[in-house]
């Protein structure tokens, strides 16, 4: 195909901050826009000239059944993505999701069953992916460089409480969770996909914070390969900080808020690493995907990981911070 025809599942905020990228990839076309908000839908034409005359659409499933569209992007309230990814693959749509995925781990391997029956295309949105210094540890961990990995140590703070206070993002049944499969999804994701690690067991105790979802949540978690390690989320916090550190047999790699990152071998040795090449975008790794240039790097195997860790630490934390066997969820 020529151009890539792209519709659009929801209009809200961060999908008018994604359409800034998107329309940056020549290979892209966005024909189509849907949201169940006329508001949305005005601000989004209001935002990018580019969609001002494109047909709108209330329900997505209209749009996707006029058979306009090759793929659809989808940033919309977390509960809703499993049923929008499955009927867009159902109708031979590549289909790009926002993290998190889904919101349970059943439904993670029924969206990657759909992508696989489809023939299909098929993405999580992990920003972090394109990004250098994570490029640059996950190919010194594959490479055997950094030998194998023994413990990493990740922590993310922000006023996520008082930010999302009266939207859908603290609404259970819109959301499915809180901090740790929201902004906390990209943290998760980036350990695991960084490091090659997959999870075992999780203990974790969380804190709800006076809301219906959770807000501050402490996990300790045992990997795999024998590797342990915790992740920290602080959603009622003054200000946004992140802190991650990661220890192998011969490297250790930190990245410190507003500091980059450093490099550390066993003898001593140790560098800031800087001037680092990234990778593309999300959008543009979608479409090559899908043009053949490419392979997803962000593929929905990615949001089942994730997934499947943070059901371990919401079911850990409801016991009582008992430990809860990831292969227990599926």
């Amino acid at each position: 195909m020529e151009k890539v025809r792209i519709g659009l599942i929801g209009c809200g905020g961060f999908q008018r901050h994604r359409v800034g990228n998107l329309l940056k990839v020549k290979d892209a076309e966005i024909v189509a826009l849907a949201d169940t908000a006329d508001d949305q839908i005005a601000s989004m034409r209001n935002a990018h000239v580019a969609t001002a005359d494109l047909p709108a659409f209330h329900d997505y499933r209209e749009m996707i059944e006029k058979g306009n569209v090759d793929a659809v992007m989808i940033a919309t309230p977390h509960t809703q993505h499993v049923d929008q990814i499955l009927f867009s693959l159902e109708h031979g749509l590549h289909t790009l999701c926002e993290k998190p995925m889904v919101t349970t781990t059943p439904d993670a391997h029924r969206v990657i069953a759909a992508r696989d029956k489809a023939g299909k295309q098929g993405m999580v949105s992990y920003q972090r992916h394109f990004q250098a210094e994570f490029r640059y540890i996950r190919d010194r961990i594959l490479s055997g460089e950094a030998g194998e990995v023994t413990y990493i140590a990740a922590l993310q703070c922000q006023g996520w409480k008082k930010g999302t206070a009266g939207t859908w993002r603290q609404d259970l049944g819109l959301s499915g969770g809180g901090q740790l499969n929201d902004s906390g999804s990209h943290l998760v994701d980036i350990m695991l996909w960084s490091t090659g690690l997959q999870a075992e067991s999780v203990s974790a105790n969380i804190d709800n914070r006076g809301t219906a979802v959770d807000i501050d949540s402490a996990l300790s978690i045992k990997f795999r390969n024998g590797a342990l390690g915790t992740i920290t989320v602080v959603g009622d916090a003054p200000k946004w900080h992140e802190d991650i550190t990661i220890w192998c047999e011969r490297m250790m790699f930190t990245i410190r808020q507003d500091q980059g990152m450093t490099v550390m071998y066993t003898d001593g040795n140790r560098f800031k690493a800087e001037s680092l090449v990234g990778g593309t975008t999300a959008d543009q790794n979608f479409v090559d995907a899908i043009q053949g240039r490419g392979k997803v790097e962000s593929p929905f195997e990615c949001g089942l990981e994730v997934i499947r860790l943070t059901e371990a630490a919401w079911k850990s934390g409801a016991s009582g911070g008992n430990a809860v066997s990831v292969d227990s969820l599926g």
